[in-house]
């Protein structure tokens, strides 16, 4: 497959070709000329009049196109596309053209309409700009499925503004709120999606229990799982309390370490600890129940297996493993990192912890009760094989999955959570050792976000081989010059 880069021209041509193709692409695809043609950008397709551009020099391997097509095609100007053809379908295809659902953002700051999302995103455009194609920002609302049509914004020459485009290739989603994800305008919304064969990646947050209970049916997965139950009654506490002397209540549906709570019993009773630093005790079961009920406020909760986990001077370490689909659509590692917590309970950066790499937590974090240690290429492996079995247990499409991982003394390695939307702000991102700013190389993991949103546009990435240098033989010091 071969992709040409493209051109809008300023004005119109006074030609009846509305598409300019290099003869040499036009021999490969086996199209005549002139001769008339679908062409698509998005969900808009439109026929046009195909012709051989005859003027050499460096446009000779370029497209060109009317603005009367390019505005029929909703094809913005100034902004390098790809085209290709599909032979099964007869149509040539403008692209890569990636579409993020966000929950909103302030088109009247146009250098930084996304707050603390703000380089993520713009990464995510001026790399895709860069290889060829365009990214588009755009909320629920900015889509019109009667008209095919979505008023997002998109970043050109360095500010973010309102464009008019067609439905996207495929659409990632980066929408932070639960409760409009399970609202009934979204589950409408992602059926049109399907109805339309627009793939809708990260297509939900992941709830702890249901994760949890789709990996429990795995052989290979239900190793790395501590034990964990629904919490509902106050049966549920005695019955995880009688069996772990630790254990950790969780909010089923919680991110970044919000609401855990550490459960503790001891002969004289049972004590509660929280990241903040507060701490309880109760003489009683029940007591204790109490407690957790009102301060859960009805929230969905669980209550899991309390791990003897590695760490330095009781702050709990785990491994954040970052698992995306690559530019082939298949689950590859992109980066893990090692997180020290700032307190007892969590590990999350979000929330204090300490970042190192996973090579050296695994050297200064104990104590350890055995000879027996993992590897990171142990945890790696595993977090890939979570990451496989836990799509195939789950209905919707993901392309990355934040895996968190624990050791415990004994080296055993555990799922502690996995996450559909990691975190993109600028604080998660691990910095090189000695830097103090962001590194101004682009990010992996958006590098592999934007691999596989071009894959799902039908604009695959090929690896360039690397031109081999020949180096010149040493010289011979004890030769005379």
């Amino acid at each position: 497959m071969s992709y040409i880069p493209t051109i809008v021209v300023e004005n119109e041509i006074i030609s009846e070709v509305d598409l300019y193709l290099p003869q040499a692409h036009l021999r490969k695809w086996n199209l005549s000329t002139p001769s008339t043609i679908a062409v698509q950008f998005g969900s808009k397709t439109v026929s046009a009049r195909v012709g051989v551009w005859e003027r050499g020099g460096k446009t000779s391997g370029k497209t060109f196109i009317r603005p009367s097509l390019a505005q029929s095609l909703h094809l913005p100007r100034g902004v390098p596309l790809l085209v290709r053809y599909d032979a099964s379908q007869k149509t040539i295809v403008f692209g890569p053209y990636v579409g993020v659902l966000v929950s909103s953002y302030n088109a009247a700051f146009s250098q930084g309409p996304f707050g603390h999302l703000n380089s993520f995103f713009q990464e995510m455009s001026d790399i895709t700009r860069k290889r060829g194609g365009i990214l588009c920002a755009f909320r629920l609302q900015d889509v019109n499925w009667d008209a095919g049509i979505v008023r997002g914004i998109v970043r050109k020459g360095g500010v973010w503004r309102q464009t008019l485009l067609p439905l996207p290739q495929c659409i990632y989603n980066r929408l932070v709120s639960r409760q409009r994800e399970r609202s009934e305008q979204m589950a409408n919304w992602v059926q049109r999606c399907k109805d339309a064969s627009i793939p809708f990646f990260n297509e939900r947050f992941l709830n702890k229990w249901h994760v949890h209970a789709a990996l429990e049916k795995q052989p290979t997965a239900s190793e790395h799982l501590p034990s964990m139950v629904p919490y509902l009654k106050q049966e549920d506490l005695r019955q995880m309390l009688s069996t772990y002397r630790t254990i950790y209540a969780k909010p089923a549906n919680g991110s970044m370490g919000r609401g855990i709570i550490r459960v503790r019993s001891s002969p004289e009773g049972y004590q509660l600890a929280f990241p903040g630093g507060l701490r309880k005790s109760f003489a009683s079961i029940q007591g204790l129940h109490q407690y957790l009920q009102k301060r859960t406020k009805g929230t969905s909760y669980l209550l899991q297996q309390g791990l003897p986990l590695i760490g330095i001077q009781g702050r709990p370490t785990d491994f954040r493993v970052l698992v995306q689909k690559d530019r082939k659509g298949e689950w590859s590692v992109t980066s893990m990192v090692a997180r020290l917590g700032l307190n007892h309970i969590v590990s999350n950066i979000s929330r204090g912890g300490q970042m190192m790499t996973p090579l050296q937590a695994l050297r200064v974090c104990g104590p350890w009760a055995g000879t027996t240690r993992p590897s990171p290429q142990t945890l790696r492996a595993v977090a890939l094989k979570l990451a496989i079995l836990l799509e195939e247990s789950l209905s919707g499409q993901y392309a990355e999955f934040g895996i968190d991982l624990g050791v415990d003394v004994h080296g055993r390695v555990w799922l502690l959570e996995v996450n559909s939307k990691p975190s993109k702000s600028a604080k998660t991102v691990p910095l090189p050792e000695g830097a103090e700013d962001l590194p101004r190389r682009a990010r992996p993991s958006v590098l592999r976000m934007l691999d596989y949103s071009a894959f799902l546009s039908g604009f695959p990435r090929t690896i360039q081989p690397q031109k081999t240098i020949k180096r010149r033989p040493k010289r011979n010091k004890n030769r005379r010059r």
